[in-house]
This record gives C-alpha cells, structure tokens and sequence, in this order.
C-alpha cells in the first residue's frame, strides 16, 4: 500500500508540472484573444501666427488648432477613439480685423463621401499663398486620424472677410504653388 501511495503522489507531480509546462494544454483548446487596451487619442493643440503681403497690404494670420470634446468621437477598427479638432482662423489686414472663424469637419460635410465622413477628422490647415484680386489661401485637411489618408480643400478668404472653398484636385502641392494654374494673369 506504501508503494501505491507514493506512486499516486509521483503520478500527481509529473500531471502538476507537464500542466505547468504547457505539456497539458489540449490542442482544441480555445486560445484567448489578445487584450487590446482602447484609448481616446487626440492631435496636440497648435496655435501659430504668421504674416503675409499681397497687392501692398499686409496680413497678419492666427491659426489655433484644438482637440474638442464637444464634437462626436471618431472610432477607428480596433476601436480606438479620436477628438475631432476646431480650428480657429483669424486674419487682421493693415491692422483691421477682416475675418475671425471657427471651422469644424462639419464645414466641409457637403463635400465628402459620407463613410469617409463618419471616420475622419479635420486634421490640419496651412497657409499657401496671397493671390492679388482673390485673397488669402489656405490648405485644410480632413483626415482619417494616424493616416495620410484626407480629403483636401484650399480655402479663400477675401479682402471682404468673406470666404469660400474648394476641394483640392492636386494632390501633390508643394508650399507656393500655383493654386489658380489655370487663371492666366494672377
């Protein structure tokens, strides 16, 4: 009976290590999905100022980005989510006042497939140039976040503060060039 004893406590341990070890896990065992921690990721503010000369006036420009909690949360596929920014433009001309606005994804709804839409946010915005006769240009972004994936749109804002937009059909703009190219005479 002592010989049995000790037996069944030797067959114990070598069940309790092979488990241990990884020898008892049975091949249709269901592996455990790995945890993936979810997060609200948002772009660092960003405010700049900058100036610009067009046809003898001078133009000092004010850009503030700002992650917002006001605006719907955007979800990527493994369900982390995004703040969509505001981004506040304003534009003094010769030291007056000319245009002072907030734009939102939403400014450009119209323009966008709505999928894209849903999933993106405004991502960025960029002075481009001065264009005498027509205003001040800018580059905005709408963009799916930690993508180069965006929807871009040049905006212009007149001597008159009134503003209006288009999407970009060049994808490849470099700073400083032609927006109007096929405007002859600007």
């Amino acid at each position: 009976m002592r010989y049995a004893t000790s037996y069944f406590c030797m067959l114990l341990l070598m069940l309790a290590s092979l488990t241990a070890c990884g020898g008892g896990k049975s091949e249709n065992a269901e592996q455990a999905e790995p945890v993936y921690e979810t997060k609200t990721r948002q772009m660092p503010e960003l405010q700049l100022t900058d100036t610009a000369r067009c046809s003898g006036h001078s133009y000092v420009y004010r850009i503030h980005r700002t992650p917002s909690d006001a605006l719907p949360k955007v979800t990527d596929d493994r369900e982390d989510s995004y703040l969509d920014n505001t981004i506040r433009l304003t534009i003094r001309r010769d030291g007056a006042d000319i245009f002072d606005q907030t734009f939102t994804k939403a400014t450009f709804a119209g323009s966008i497939d709505r999928e894209f839409y849903r999933a993106a946010i405004l991502d960025g915005i960029r002075f481009v140039q001065a264009e005498p006769g027509r205003g001040l240009v800018f580059a905005f972004a709408v963009s799916y976040p930690d993508s180069d994936m965006s929807v871009p749109f040049l905006l212009t804002v007149s001597d008159e503060g009134t503003y209006s937009f288009v999407k970009d059909e060049n994808l490849d703009r470099d700073e400083g060039d032609p927006v109007y190219a096929s405007d002859e005479g600007v």
